[in-house]
């Protein structure tokens, strides 16, 4: 109940004749006083909460969010309109009072934010593969029918010089009978017999297979050819009897002792790589834990489907224990940071749009704290804003703390909402209603 003074100077009870018109003047201005109040009120409320402003909002998709009109990127409807208090969405977090026994029950434990030297440090698979540098692909130079097929078997092993395949070609052979008869003809320079020669080179036959044409003066029905290197055969794409052109592979070899080790990079960490960091790889099917290494090569594109950049080491592999498509546990170290503040990772609550933290204020006392985080490795993250050295913020338990803040800030802005629209009261209590 709102007490009105009388005016100074007026008698509470007074006999002149003006007393009628003098009280009802008076309460006229009560009236105009209470009426005043509540609009005072509701102006100081609309200050503490800040201006309004308007946000435009998909009203099938809500997390898409914008400042200005439009349309949603994902559906194509037209962005609704909806009015907003500046400082409505950033009330503050309430303060949560947490018994001694009860944080015992819920096992809470907490850590200090401390200042000190983060190692940038990668965990990550990769797959070792032949070595590109050692394969080589072999094609026919000349159309023709494989009449011998000597290496039938994928993964067989080769060795330099071993027959590999025959092919029946009229091209060969027509290419044997123009250098034949330009090698017998005495009369022909040494530079024609020498183009006709080359001409059978750029078609695949070696130096000693021409000498054997020349000695036996014949040509070859049936061209065979040899391997150039050792190695495994890796690719089979030909049979015994089938028709070949230049365009068709009829096998690759890889070298099995120079291997690659491909390992995937995520996008955020591109920057911690360089060529020549050292690395650390297990193979624990083999046993293998803790081989060192370094990087070779950085590959220029990231994966359109992973997201992920490549990057290579070699693997030197004389005895043939690594095999190809085996899978590594890969650690790659990128070198330290300057002294930065940083939390364990497991106190972070981290969402679509925010990352926060539950900072203990004093032996039975909770808040919220918005945090914005940099690198995140071995276990402890990075903390750019929103905490100061020396904090301590929980780590285990903190989601329910959360939970609890999220519950009493809902309503908060509930009564906050109630406030708003309740309707004005007058010094007596009732409802002022305008006649």
């Amino acid at each position: 109940m709102l007490l009105i003074p009388a005016p100074f100077g007026l008698a509470a009870q007074s006999s002149h004749p003006s007393e009628p018109h003098n009280q009802q003047q008076q309460q006229h201005q009560n009236q105009e006083q209470n009426q005043q109040l509540p609009q005072q009120n509701a102006q100081q409320l609309s200050q503490n909460l800040g201006s309004e402003k308007v946000q435009y909002i998909c009203p099938m998709h809500s997390h898409i969010v914008k400042d200005h009109p439009g349309k949603c990127p994902i559906c194509g409807m037209d962005l609704v309109a909806k009015t907003v208090q500046g400082s409505r969405d950033l009330l503050p977090s309430p303060q949560i009072e947490i018994s001694g026994a009860i944080q015992q029950n819920l096992a809470l434990t907490t850590a200090q934010v401390n200042r000190s030297v983060l190692w940038r440090y990668i965990e990550t698979f990769g797959s070792i593969v032949y070595d590109e540098q050692g394969q080589r692909h072999l094609h026919p130079r000349a159309s023709g029918w494989i009449e011998n097929l000597a290496v039938n078997t994928l993964a067989q092993p080769v060795k330099k010089g071993q027959l590999l395949y025959e092919i029946y070609s009229p091209d060969l052979l027509l290419a044997q009978d123009e250098y034949l008869s330009l090698y017998r003809d005495k009369n022909i320079s040494d530079a024609l017999k020498q183009r006709g020669r080359t001409r059978l080179t750029l078609l695949g036959m070696d130096d000693d297979l021409i000498d054997r044409i020349e000695r036996g003066n014949q040509p070859l029905y049936r061209v065979p050819y040899y391997a150039p290197t050792n190695g495994i055969v890796a690719n089979l794409d030909i049979r015994q009897g089938m028709y070949v052109n230049p365009e068709n592979e009829i096998m690759m070899l890889a070298d099995p002792t120079a291997l690659w080790v491909i390992a995937d990079v995520f996008e955020h960490q591109i920057d911690w790589v360089k060529t020549g960091k050292w690395v650390e790889f297990d193979l624990p099917a083999l046993g293998i834990f803790a081989a060192e290494g370094e990087i070779e090569y950085i590959y220029p594109e990231l994966d359109a489907n992973t997201r992920t950049l490549k990057v290579r080491l070699s693997l030197k592999n004389p005895d043939g224990v690594f095999k190809p498509n085996m899978i590594a546990n890969v650690r790659i170290y990128g070198g330290a940071t300057e002294p930065v503040l940083n939390i364990p990772q497991q106190a972070l609550i981290q969402t679509e749009k925010q990352n926060r933290v539950v900072v203990q204020k004093d032996d039975s006392t909770f808040a919220i704290a918005s945090v914005t985080v940099g690198m995140i490795t071995q276990g402890r993250a990075e903390i750019i804003a929103g905490l100061e050295e020396g904090d301590k913020v929980v780590t285990s338990g903190q989601f329910l703390i959360d939970s609890e803040a999220n519950i009493q800030s809902s309503m908060l802005r509930l009564n906050d909402h109630h406030d708003d629209s309740a309707p004005s009261v007058n010094a007596s209590g009732d409802s002022h209603q305008h006649h």
